[in-house]
């Protein structure tokens, strides 16, 4: 047994210690403290983890407030729980030890514990204590209610579960000796695969060909091995002569074909989901039958582009030509000219996505804010290579190399018609051409925006025009305008001394 005067006497000397780093309050740490705390071995021995955390209760129900403790389940195992002592109050531990030896509380550590109450009457004490509590309680299911995420949340996740096409999957095999196998009993000619010598493979590693991805090392004459991977791998611009080691993808044509005809299977499922429009919030209601426009693109220089010809857009994608003093095949603008563009002419309300370098972070916020945008949030692209790794070649950063991209997220207005909180801030892709980004983007801010909003994007290429979407920027070949009032505007414009871009009808 524990003599419960002992165990008062270490919670007063050890105090809030027991509640810091690195005890933290377990109980089981706690415990072997107070052991060797005990003057001698005859007064340890025989007292079990099981008396200690008895002896606390106990002195928890003599004086309420004096300590609490708690028992939470491991979250690795349904059956072992730990023990943890939550709070000491060491004014009441201090009553309680004066109680336990049958000795008088002295004045001054009455007053001292009375303090805050000192020239109150009962009933300003009273009420003291009923308000107090009456806020406490206030406060609480304020917390709770602002916690709690409104069901409209919920309800676009699962419409976007529902209704969203599937994209084709297939996994990469990572098992090195599955690498370097193939790479043995590969036949390549010209940088292409022409086929494999079976006979060197195990029956496991045919049946993984015939399941998953594999990257299929290739070996030239000037390749050393020991020098590892190419850090460019498949953008490296000198296969030739370079001496790492590259790779060679391999996916068997029939397993494309049986993926492809899952996912058709399953998005024909989803759409005659997409016929029933229970909850259509920031889509239109006739969804499933209307189509999106065609692609439209301007070829234009957007410095001296007349916004208003294009109208007023629910979104905008901006991928500014940022300067970051590098040799770049292609041109690019100086910090002035980007943010002096007058793209507050285009939203009334509603959301900008608005791609930024790390040097240019800050000038990002500042424009957006200058347009009359609120800076809500930012995406991140973490850049990957041919075998899914992240990028470490990165020719951006001063001090450390960069292998991510920025996207300053900006809201104008209230715009409560978006969808919210159906992706995360995070994009994990493959890196392609030089300044190409992710076609993920594309489908998060449809989800947030729905696929029939007006959406605008800013200094695109060709490989940026899909249907749904305005185009405009120099780098693209001619223009096609679809919708009449906006063909109208510009050619009003171009009337004016523009030189002419052909009009695709």
């Amino acid at each position: 047994m524990i003599e419960e005067t002992k165990l008062v006497d270490f919670l007063l000397e050890k105090g809030v210690d027991l509640l810091n780093e690195p005890l933290s309050g377990k109980l089981d740490d706690i415990y072997r403290l107070f052991i060797k705390f005990l003057e001698t071995e005859e007064t340890a021995r025989g007292i079990g983890m099981a008396d200690f955390v008895d002896t606390l209760n106990t002195l928890a129900e003599i004086c309420p407030g004096a300590i609490s403790t708690s028992c939470d389940s491991r979250p690795d195992s349904s059956w072992l729980h730990e023990y943890r002592l939550d709070s000491v109050n060491l004014e009441l531990v201090g009553l309680m030890s004066h109680s336990l030896r049958g000795e008088r509380i002295t004045s001054v550590e009455m007053t001292n514990i009375l303090a805050p109450t000192r020239g109150l009457d009962l009933g300003q004490r009273l009420r003291g204590i009923l308000e107090t509590n009456a806020d406490d309680e206030i406060d609480t299911q304020l917390e709770l209610l602002l916690g709690t995420k409104p069901a409209s949340f919920a309800l676009a996740k699962e419409n976007a579960r529902i209704i969203l096409p599937q994209q084709a999957f297939i996994p990469n095999c990572n098992d090195p000796k599955h690498t370097s196998d193939l790479g043995s009993a590969a036949q390549i000619m010209n940088n292409k695969l022409i086929g494999f010598k079976l006979s060197k493979l195990s029956a496991d590693e045919i049946k993984c060909m015939l399941s998953k991805i594999h990257y299929v090392p290739n070996l030239k004459p000037q390749t050393n091995i020991a020098l590892g991977d190419c850090s460019y791998l498949d953008t490296c611009h000198k296969l030739g002569m370079c001496r790492y080691v590259h790779y060679l993808q391999y996916v068997p044509e029939a397993l494309q074909q049986s993926v492809q005809h899952e996912v058709e299977k399953n998005n024909s499922k989803k759409l005659d989901s997409k016929r029933i429009t229970f909850y259509t919030h920031g889509f239109c209601t006739s969804m499933a039958s209307r189509m999106p426009l065609p692609a439209q693109w301007i070829q234009c220089d957007v410095r001296k582009f007349d916004f208003s010809v294009l109208g007023k857009f629910s979104v905008i994608l901006a991928d500014p030509a940022w300067n970051i003093h590098m040799n770049l095949p292609y041109g690019t603008c100086n910090d002035s000219e980007l943010s002096q563009l007058p793209l507050d002419l285009l939203q009334d309300e509603g959301i900008m996505f608005l791609w930024v370098t790390g040097r240019a972070i800050e000038m990002g916020k500042n424009s957006l804010v200058k347009w009359g945008y609120e800076v809500c949030d930012e995406i991140s692209w973490i850049k990957t290579n041919q075998l899914g790794r992240t990028i470490v070649t990165g020719r951006t950063g001063h001090w450390l190399n960069h292998s991510k991209e920025h996207l300053l997220v900006g809201i104008k207005g209230k715009a409560a018609w978006l969808n919210r909180q159906v992706d995360i801030d995070l994009i994990v892709s493959c890196a392609r051409e030089t300044s190409r980004k992710p076609d993920e983007l594309y489908g998060m801010i449809e989800r947030v925006v729905g696929p029939h909003a007006r959406k605008l994007e800013l200094f695109g290429r060709d490989h940026n025009t899909r249907a749904g979407w305005m185009t405009i920027g120099d780098q693209l070949q001619g223009s096609s305008i679809h919708e009449l009032d906006v063909e109208r505007k510009y050619e009003r414009f171009l009337s004016h001394g523009f030189e002419k871009a052909p009009v695709v009808v």
